[in-house]
């Protein structure tokens, strides 16, 4: 893959996830549409950094396939950044769930009311009450966004890509 397709792939990637950040800091933000970017921003970059491994990824929202498309060093490479980055505030012990999250989000959880398809708006709300009653346990949680392990892999994939492409 010629190096101008990639950088067009990460210039598009980091803008999604600057713009994520610069709607995550409006007051006015009351979706999760900055996670969405986030999410979106990290696929396009997956897929740039199979191209500068000189490897074409299939056309999938699989994130944890295109993150096994990957070669070892590479992943090794990625992760061990993105280790570096928040240090003790985040798991990286199980890259397949979060992988999986992440996709999850992306093809069911973009349109949000789709979620909740099937229950009336009070059975929507009865579901929350009930999760904040037994503590609001992340693990229980309808979506799992992981923001912390987000950025970080974003930033271990852009790094990854830095070095290789430019």
């Amino acid at each position: 893959m010629d190096s101008d397709h990639i950088k067009r792939m990460y210039s598009e990637a980091k803008s999604r996830t600057n713009d994520a950040d610069i709607l995550s800091e409006s007051i006015r933000a009351e979706s999760d549409s900055a996670s969405l970017l986030r999410i979106l921003g990290f696929e396009i970059l997956l897929k740039a950094a199979i191209f500068t491994c000189n490897l074409k990824p299939k056309n999938t929202h699989k994130y944890y396939k295109l993150w096994l498309a990957l070669p070892g060093y590479a992943q090794k490479q990625i992760l061990q950044k993105a280790k570096e980055r928040m240090p003790g505030h985040t798991d990286f012990s199980d890259i397949e769930k979060l992988l999986n999250w992440y996709q999850y989000i992306f093809e069911n959880a973009r349109y949000f009311y789709e979620l909740y398809e099937g229950y009336s708006l009070e059975e929507q709300h009865e579901i929350g009450e009930f999760w904040q009653e037994i503590g609001a346990p992340i693990e229980e949680a309808d979506v799992q966004y992981f923001p912390n392990e987000l950025e970080c892999l974003i930033y271990g994939v852009s790094t990854y890509i830095e070095n290789k492409a430019f």
